[in-house]
């Protein structure tokens, strides 16, 4: 009983759950008189909307959704593997940069299916302004790990677009006919979408990594708000929104 106790208060004493107590307290206030009902429920849908973006529950439908949409498979012949980024910590010194642990965790993905089949790996990811491009500090890990293995750097794109643009490029220069595709499983959907949409003629194999999505019984944690679930499900709301906005572009481009 304690513990329910300590996990209810604590959810809601810090973001995301504290905004979404006093946005629900302004509510109510707002039905008070002199009452002002737009505001109200104006109020309490912008509570009950960062309610349900910061909670696991929502995280399981969203976001497990997108992880279970794309099942892994893997070529027989030889082939390269695509590792997207996943962010890094931004700097200009390449001494200083890390990859960020979503990095790391497709960077093992990758590395797993090197190991296995002697396959290069082609690691995807650039700057946005003077910082070190990630695909530089992801090849930095990998040969502090594995320094035999054969690495590829694509190292000028911005977006997941530009990501298997840039690659298809460089697959092709190689001669390669396969690709294993390997990102996080929430992200797969939109990542493969878009490689069988700019580079038909590659065989690309999703290999999707690191799921998000909760498994385990329902239970009380599922329902309370907390900062990882909202950063979980945005995440999920953005790669919705981007799957639309792709199949919206190849409707107005057929």
């Amino acid at each position: 009983m304690l513990f329910t106790l300590y996990k209810i208060i604590g959810s809601f004493v810090v973001p995301p759950g504290i905004l979404v107590l006093l946005l629900s307290i302004a509510s109510l206030l707002a039905f008070k008189r002199p009452r002002k009902v737009f505001l109200g429920c104006l109020l309490l849908l912008i509570a009950l909307s960062f309610y349900l973006l910061s909670t696991p529950i929502t995280s399981r439908i969203a976001l497990g959704r997108l992880e279970n949409m794309v099942a892994p498979s893997l070529p027989a012949d030889k082939a390269a593997i695509v590792v997207l980024g996943g962010g890094q910590r931004r700097t200009s010194d390449p001494d200083k940069a890390e990859v960020s642990p979503h990095t790391l965790m497709r960077l093992f993905g990758g590395i797993e299916l090197a190991l296995k089949f002697n396959w290069p790996i082609l690691l995807c990811g650039g700057s946005y302004s003077q910082e070190v491009p990630e695909a530089m500090t992801m090849a930095k890990k990998v040969k502090e790990l594995f320094p035999d293995l054969l690495i590829y750097e694509e190292s000028q794109s911005r977006t997941t677009w530009e990501n298997i643009k840039n690659a298809s490029s460089i697959l092709r220069s190689l001669e390669l006919k396969h690709a294993v595709l390997v990102t996080h499983g929430y992200h797969m959907p939109r990542a493969h979408l878009i490689a069988q949409g700019l580079a038909p003629e590659i065989n690309w194999h999703p290999f999707p990594v690191g799921k998000m999505a909760d498994n385990a019984p329902l239970s009380l944690i599922d329902f309370l708000p907390g900062a990882s679930s909202l950063h979980i499900n945005s995440l999920a709301l953005k790669e919705h929104v981007g799957i639309i906005a792709y199949r919206i572009k190849l409707f107005i481009e057929r």
